[in-house]
C-alpha cells in the first residue's frame, strides 16, 4: 500500500549503480529503511540526490507492506529546506551529531511521535538561530533524554554534588567515578538542568560535561556504540 510520510534522513547508503538505501526517522514509524532508484545515474538525477542527504527533513511517498525490511520509495521532496545549516560548518556538526544521536537512541522506543517533533522543532530552530551554538547540542542532549525515558533529574543540593550517571541524580558518594562527574562538571550540568543562563564554562568544561553524557546515554541505550560525529564535533566546537 501506498503511504505519505514526513521524515529525518538519518543514514544514507549507496546501493548498486544508481540507487541508495535510506533509514529515515518518522512520528509514524520510526525508523525504517527504504531503496530509492535513479538518483546518481543522471545530472538531473544527482541534483535529486543532493535532497536526500543525512540531516535532511523530507516528505515522501513509498510502497509500505506490513514487516517488509526495505520498502521502495516512489516520491520524495522537501518537508523544510534548511537556510543556514549546509552553509556554516558548526551548525551542520552539531545537527550531524544530534541526529546520529537520535538514530543510535530512538530504536525500541514507545514514542516515536514526541521524539520526531522534538528533533524537527530542534533542527529548525538551530537552523534559525547563531545564538547559543556552544551549548546547543548539550542542552538538547539533556532533554532528549528526557524523551527517551532515562531523564537526568534536577536535585542537585548542598548535599548531593555529584552526578551518578547510572541512576541519572545528583548524589552525596559515587562508588564508581568513572559512572559520575566531579564537583565543578556536576555544579555546570545542575545550572544546565535549571537553565540558568548564562553558562560561562570554558571549551574544556563543555567537552567533559559533553563525554560524560555521551557516556551516559551509552549506559542507558543498548549497543549504542561509539558516534561518528563526535570526533569532527569536539574538534570544530569544543
Amino acid at each position: 500500500m501506498l503511504v505519505t510520510l514526513e521524515g529525518i534522513i538519518v543514514r544514507t547508503v549507496k546501493y548498486s549503480e544508481s540507487s541508495l538505501i535510506l533509514d529515515i526517522f518518522s512520528a509514524d514509524l520510526g525508523i525504517q529503511s527504504y531503496i530509492i532508484s535513479g538518483v546518481r545515474s543522471s545530472k538531473k538525477a544527482k541534483s535529486k540526490a543532493s535532497m536526500l542527504q543525512v540531516l535532511n527533513l523530507v516528505r515522501f511517498v513509498a510502497y509500505q507492506k506490513e514487516g517488509e525490511k526495505l520498502s521502495r520509495i516512489k516520491e520524495v521532496a522537501y518537508s523544510y529546506v534548511y537556510r543556514s545549516i549546509p552553509f556554516s560548518v558548526v551548525k551542520s556538526s552539531i545537527a550531524i551529531f544530534l541526529v546520529e544521536v537520535c538514530r543510535k537512541s530512538v530504536r525500541g522506543s514507545d514514542s516515536y511521535e514526541d521524539i520526531y517533533n522534538f528533533m524537527v522543532k530542534g533542527l529548525i530552530h538551530l537552523d534559525n538561530t547563531n545564538s547559543g551554538l556552544a551549548h546547543f547540542h548539550i542542552l538538547f542532549l539533556i532533554d532528549l533524554a528526557g524523551r527517551l525515558g532515562f531523564e537526568l533529574q534536577d536535585n542537585y543540593a548542598t548535599e548531593t554534588q555529584l552526578f551518578n550517571l547510572v541512576d541519572g541524580s545528583f548524589t552525596e558518594l559515587v562508588p564508581n567515578f568513572e559512572l559520575a562527574m566531579d564537583a565543578e562538571s556536576s555544579y555546570c550540568l545542575s545550572r544546565y538542568l535549571k537553565k540558568q543562563e548564562p553558562y560561562n564554562w570554558s571549551k574544556q568544561m563543555r567537552q567533559t560535561i559533553l563525554q560524560k553524557l555521551i557516556d551516559y546515554y551509552r549506559y542507558h541505550v543498548d549497543d549504542f556504540g561509539e558516534l561518528k560525529s563526535y570526533t569532527v564535533l569536539s574538534e570544530l566546537y569544543n
